[in-house]
């Protein structure tokens, strides 16, 4: 299997979902725009035309974007502090004192850090908890990390452990942890207007033709818009999760090392119970599941591909 292909491929799905957002969002915000000042009666299309052609300034979808933008600029300043949020965890300082496993750790992630050409080296982490897990956070050098569980360290071999180190480090490099807070912002954007675009126009009617066509398109946009843009998100995290393995691979140079790894993983999942989570009590864990290195899938609803479908792909099936 040509991993570098596999990463292609899923680079080009991660751009139609992106451009998927950005169509959708430019909809809400010219329906909007429509629906408050329509400049034609000869068609909703006619009238996108003429505010995208700023024939007319577009106000709603400016404001749309300015949402979309404050959101970005939280979510760089404090996203990323989430992922650690509640846990137990233990930095990693390797210029201080380690243990053997410890300094072993370290030096994974930083070898995995020079083989990705990253030129920065995350912070890492160990979490303190029987189950096997990992996650990668961040894109730059003042934000990425990388942690792993106690009992992933303690259940994998030396071989293992770098393969998963290796596929967080992917996560990294791709700015996977970025591309998903930026859509998870756009998507959360576009239903907050939406629905308060359709409470707004609910009862309201108009002479024009366009303004009540967009004030409808609206109001169903406001139902099945939750579900479209939850299946993309949810799509989006399983091609990143393909590329990571395939990273993986590319960085190691080792896809037995990954195969056995995700059994291993799998396996002790079910072992102590799938419904089992690491910190239960903590808001943040079901944030944070996301990015674990497994999770249960595979289903147009799961953040994950299945197990099943990982290791057809890291063989080359």
């Amino acid at each position: 299997m040509d991993f570098r292909e596999s990463i292609r491929v899923n680079n080009r799905k991660t751009k139609l979902v992106v451009l998927s957002y950005i169509a959708i969002m430019l909809l809400v915000g010219l329906l909007a725009d429509i629906a408050i000042r329509p400049l034609s009666n000869a068609g909703l299309l006619y009238d996108m035309k003429l505010y995208l052609s700023l024939a007319a300034i577009p106000y709603f979808t400016l404001g749309v974007l300015a949402c979309t933008l404050i959101g970005i600029f939280i979510i760089n300043k404090f996203g990323h502090k989430m992922m650690l949020s509640g846990s137990q965890y233990r930095e990693l300082d390797p210029t201080g004192t380690l243990s053997d496993t410890e300094r072993q750790v370290a030096n994974m992630v930083e070898e995995m850090a020079i083989s990705a050409n990253l030129g920065y080296l995350p912070r890492t982490f160990i979490m303190e908890s029987e189950q096997m897990n990992a996650f990668a956070a961040g894109w730059n050098k003042d934000n990425a990390l990388v942690a792993v569980t106690s009992g992933l360290l303690s259940k994998l071999t030396r071989s293992e452990v770098q393969a998963v180190i290796a596929h967080e480090v992917g996560h990294i490099l791709h700015g996977d942890s970025k591309l998903t807070l930026y859509v998870g912002i756009l998507a959360n954007v576009i239903l907050t207007l939406t629905n308060i675009f359709a409470h707004v126009f609910l009862f309201s009617r108009s002479r024009n033709s366009n303004a009540n066509k967009a004030k409808m398109l609206l109001m169903v946009l406001n139902f099945v818009l939750p579900l479209i843009t939850q299946v993309l998100y949810l799509y989006l995290s399983r091609s990143r999760e393909y590329m990571a393995d395939a990273a993986s691979v590319q960085l190691t140079g080792d896809n037995q090392a990954m195969i056995s790894a995700l059994q291993k993983i799998s396996g002790d999942h079910q072992v102590h119970d799938s419904a089992s989570k690491l910190n239960d009590e903590i808001y943040t864990e079901k944030y944070r599941a996301a990015a674990y290195i497994f999770n249960k899938g595979d289903s147009v609803f799961s953040t994950h591909p299945s197990i099943e479908n990982r290791l057809k792909k890291l063989r080359g099936e």
